[in-house]
């Protein structure tokens, strides 16, 4: 096994919020997202989604987050899934950027509501064309009997070039966070940490605070 004590990544980069944080965390949020594709993060939308079921054992996934807007975050997937049931029983979820070239990480927890389908179509409109067959003819999580027949199924679909339209089960979900954490890691392990919480007296103010590494 590797040494779990290395530490790769840029470790130079300037970021003031953590001495003067600003008062709203998804603005920083949404900066975050931008100086991280400028500094060639990889995959800056990819997530971990962690849910629990309703006995409370957890299961975690990565995922992209599709849009984030003034509620919070916005991703994807099937009700029939297991994060699909999970969320169905238990509402709530945790989600983790990391992006390990730039020691960053952000964690976000918070209840999710599932979107209208007029909004779940949109979404799906959005996905490329062999995205959207490879969902029409799939139905994620469910056991596969047979992979190339739903290969063959899929191709078919779009070298034929017909409208796909959303499943049923493929739906919108949105994560409004009720905390959220900034963490830039140190190779001296002092890691800067800045986090929100929202108050409780109103859904658009936020208390933050510095902590401990």
């Amino acid at each position: 096994m590797p040494s779990p004590y290395t530490l790769t990544g840029d470790s130079s980069l300037l970021l003031p919020e953590f001495d003067a944080p600003p008062a709203e965390p998804l603005g920083l949020l949404d900066r975050w997202l931008d100086e991280a594709g400028r500094r060639g993060v990889s995959e800056p939308l990819a997530v971990t989604l962690a849910t629990a079921d309703s006995t409370g054992r957890p299961s975690a996934r990565v995922l992209l987050v599709k849009q984030l807007d003034a509620r919070g975050l916005v991703f994807t997937s099937f009700r029939g899934s297991r994060k699909g049931h999970d969320l169905a029983d238990r509402p709530y979820a945790a989600m983790t950027f990391h992006w390990r070239e730039t020691l960053q990480q952000i964690v976000l927890a918070g209840p999710v509501e599932v979107l209208s389908d007029e909004a779940s179509d949109r979404l799906f409109a959005e996905r490329p064309y062999a995205a959207r067959a490879t969902t029409a003819v799939s139905r994620q999580s469910r056991p596969l009997e047979d992979e190339e027949d739903l290969r063959e199924r899929a191709r078919r679909l779009v070298e034929s070039g017909d409208p796909v339209r959303r499943p049923a089960e493929w739906t919108g979900y949105r994560l409004v966070p009720d905390n959220v954490e900034f963490w830039y890691g140190s190779p001296d392990r002092l890691h800067r940490r800045l986090r929100y919480d929202r108050t409780r007296t109103t859904a658009d103010t936020w208390t933050h605070r510095r902590l401990q590494p």
